[in-house]
């Protein structure tokens, strides 16, 4: 999007965008008022323009003027239509709520007159000219319990603190929020944000947000590690942040000890009495986190990082942005589409997260890509000289080793090797995915061989920066007793006879007993979503962290405000970095809004070392 003018129109002799100034001499910061003005030929010139003007306005609307608030929902309109009415789309009804901006062709008593809607807008001819106008409770009130009153603020940007290894370029900045979004006037928190300029300013599009994964990443180090971007760092401002309860933004601390613990002990209860133990853990270990953490750890929530991320677009002074999910950003992603449609340009969610996906589906979807996932490994090795398993049938090493991992006598140096560091172990190389690593990883167990594995120490820090939990919260995974529990880990071995669970599904359903049950999230409906153009869902058919599965069930629920490219490959990382045609796909729709055919399937790109 381009930039608005800091300087008079009159001075920079601008043609497309008159910018609206109170006077032409001296500079002049069209931010100050948190107000952005504009003029338009025709219709087809302001949307063009990516202003948010709304996409109701039709194209061969001329004598376009236009004001919006860039820190709220507030807009007026004043143009004139060839048959001097409002587009059919628009309605017959009662004003919603009233104009709270000013302009000198602006009349005041046009609230009096009003009687159209087109969608959140209300409207009213007034002699020859159509006006309209946006209240931003109108758009709080469709947007239901969940509508937030964004804070007014600008980022005071700085060049980040230097670090070895880092490339340079990017800056760093605060915005600050409440940490209960219901209590706006409550106590507060700063979020860390940083961003990269675009490197080519002439052709930059806008900004794009990328969303972290994890949950527990931090989208700042993200941003200041990474300077190329497949491209798009030419075209974009790239800007992240860090989720409250992550990184520099109020991270939601616990006990260390409990947390190695539990992080190296990721198996499924067998019976109730097991259960019952996985429960009172769980349990102590959150009142712990509470304890630690204070009262964010409550409100790690996907709607409330979502209202953090609407106030770093309002500060920023942008009309819209596009967004950049991945992984566990993807329920990021689709929360805030949910909420602040129209503030998306476009949106990509790279490794789709299905937040209506039930308890039971979550653990048997996750155990079957994980065992898929293993299966692309097995046909790898089973015709490729590089495997270091030779001969041997990759998936009788894997039954033979899981068999003395589940009775205790699995070693590797010496030391025990259980069933769940086994496929834990073997779920993180997938994800890359490590397939020579494995084949070694694997012949070292079977032969008896030691592997070098890291040391596990115990961390120094009592404390330790845990964000898992919000899971529990933008999902519904905790089983409200054993024989639901039970019931969920039959599914999950039914799905997956030869693993029978994977160890990060099962990790969360024992993480989740903590917390309060939670309903499962009903699937999102396609109106609810305002974008004027189709998300971007990307996913690999073989990754065993993000099930394709996941991908095609939130494709299905979104409909035409979604489309599916499935990679026919591997692995979890975030595929703009892929390259290929993977690469393209992503760069196309955020560059050109080239939306892909429904069905379209891409070939991944190959392993490494393979």
């Amino acid at each position: 999007m381009p930039r608005i003018p800091r300087t008079p129109a009159c001075a920079l002799g601008v043609a497309a965008l008159a910018v609206s100034l109170t006077a032409c001499g001296g500079s002049y910061n069209p931010f100050d008022d948190h107000q952005e003005k504009a003029t338009y030929k025709t219709g087809a010139e302001a949307k063009k323009d990516r202003k948010s003007v709304p996409r109701w306005l039709p194209d061969d609307a001329t004598d376009i003027s236009y004001v919006m608030s860039t820190t709220g929902e507030d807009r007026i309109l004043r143009f004139t239509a060839k048959d001097g009415a409002f587009p059919a789309s628009c309605v017959r009804g009662k004003p919603q709520g009233k104009p709270r901006l000013k302009a000198d062709w602006f009349p005041s008593d046009v609230a009096a007159k009003a009687d159209t809607n087109c969608g959140t807008w209300s409207g009213a001819r007034v002699g020859g000219a159509l006006y309209a106008w946006q209240d931003r409770d109108a758009v709080s009130g469709a947007r239901g319990a969940s509508a937030a009153r964004i804070p007014a603020q600008r980022v005071a940007w700085k060049a980040c603190p230097a670090e070895e290894g880092v490339p340079k370029g990017a800056d760093c900045g605060t915005v600050r929020v409440p940490v209960d979004w219901k209590k706006p006037d409550g106590k507060k928190i700063d979020i860390a944000v940083a961003r990269r300029t675009a490197t080519d300013p002439d052709r930059r599009v806008g900004t794009l947000v990328f969303l972290p994964g994890g949950p527990g990443n931090s989208g700042v180090d993200t941003v200041r590690a990474t300077d190329a971007w497949g491209g798009l760092e030419r075209r974009f401002d790239i800007v992240s942040l860090d989720p409250r309860g992550v990184g520099a933004s109020s991270p939601v601390r616990c006990p260390a000890g409990p947390y190695v613990a539990m992080a190296q002990d990721k198996k499924p209860a067998a019976s109730a009495a097991e259960f019952a133990r996985e429960r009172k853990r769980a349990s102590a270990f959150a009142d712990d986190c509470a304890r630690a953490s204070g009262p964010v750890a409550a409100h790690t929530d996907a709607t409330s990082v979502s209202h953090d991320v609407e106030t770093v677009r309002a500060a920023l002074g942008e009309d819209r942005v596009s967004l950049y999910g991945h992984s566990y950003g993807t329920v990021y992603g689709q929360r805030y589409a949910q909420l602040y449609g129209e503030r998306v340009r476009a949106a990509v969610l790279d490794g789709v997260m299905d937040t209506a996906v039930s308890r039971r589906d979550f653990n048997a979807t996750s155990a079957r890509a994980l065992e898929r996932a293993y299966g692309e490994f097995a046909r790898w090795c089973g015709k490729d000289d590089e495997c270091a398993l030779g001969d041997k049938d990759p998936r009788a090493v894997y039954q033979r080793v899981a068999a003395k991992a589940a009775d205790g006598s699995l070693r590797n140096d010496g030391k025990k090797v259980t069933l769940a560091a086994l496929n834990g172990t073997l779920d993180q190389m997938l994800l890359t995915p490590s397939w020579p690593v494995i084949g070694e990883y694997l012949q070292a167990l079977d032969s008896g061989k030691p592997w070098q594995e890291d040391a596990e120490e115990q961390p120094a820090e009592k404390l330790l920066p845990v964000a898992d939990q919000a899971v529990c919260v933008d999902l519904n995974l905790r089983a409200p007793d054993a024989a639901a529990y039970l019931a969920d880990q039959r599914a999950a071995r039914e799905a997956a006879p030869a693993f029978g669970f994977s160890p990060n599904a099962v990790g969360y359903a024992n993480l989740c007993l903590g917390l309060p049950e939670r309903p499962t999230p009903r699937p999102a409906q396609p109106e609810e979503f305002r974008t004027e153009h189709p998300m971007l869902l990307i996913n690999a058919r073989h990754d065993n962290a993000t099930p394709v599965d996941w991908a095609r069930s939130v494709a299905r629920h979104l409909g035409d405000k979604a489309a599916l490219v499935e990679v026919d490959g591997w692995g979890h990382g975030a595929k703009v970095f892929n390259g290929g045609a993977e690469r393209k796909a992503i760069t196309d729709y955020l560059t050109r809004l080239a939306v892909p055919a429904p069905g379209t399937v891409v070939k991944g790109s190959v392993p490494p070392g393979v």
